[in-house]
């Protein structure tokens, strides 16, 4: 789980958080908890420990930095992926780790518009698009199953030539 989804489930602002962080030893502050939301700051291992402990493990470190603590204990590979991408990697790490320099190498790779991921910010999380998911070994969603347009769809026949 991440920090503001641990926030909303118990009902904390970022300063009644960053209460628990300093209660627990770990001096924080409002401002710094929504730096971390944000992306702006990056949380350091040293902190997601901390927030780990603070929270009993419901904002686990594996979640906060899967880079640097690894697959949480029983995770797959693949989930591990996931969880990389849904830890908000930012364009700049994704493309650091693929060895992109620009936008367009990026876009090729994932077969999106360049201008598509010209347009996702630098420093923020990347979308969690299947095609990212894939590239990084995740779990890719199944394709949502739709009905036809033309509801008779299923009653015509067709014949084939003799």
């Amino acid at each position: 789980m991440d920090i503001p989804s641990y926030r909303k489930e118990k009902g904390l602002s970022q300063a009644a958080f960053a209460a628990l962080l300093t209660e627990t030893g770990t001096p924080a502050t409002q401002g710094l908890v929504s730096q971390w939301e944000k992306g702006t700051t990056a949380i350091r291992a040293e902190r997601a420990i901390q927030i780990d402990l603070a929270t009993g493990g419901v904002v686990s470190r594996f979640e906060l930095l899967p880079a640097v603590f690894g697959p949480k204990p029983g995770q797959t590979e693949r989930q591990a992926a996931a969880a990389l991408v849904d830890s908000r990697m930012s364009k700049r790490a994704l493309r650091a780790k693929l060895g992109l320099k620009t936008d367009a190498h990026l876009a090729k790779v994932l077969r999106l518009p360049v201008a598509q991921v010209q347009a996702w910010p630098e420093e923020q999380g990347v979308p969690a698009l299947p095609q990212v998911l894939q590239l990084l070994g995740g779990q890719v969603p199944a394709p949502v199953a739709t009905r036809p347009d033309d509801p008779d769809a299923d009653r015509i026949v067709t014949v084939e030539a003799a």
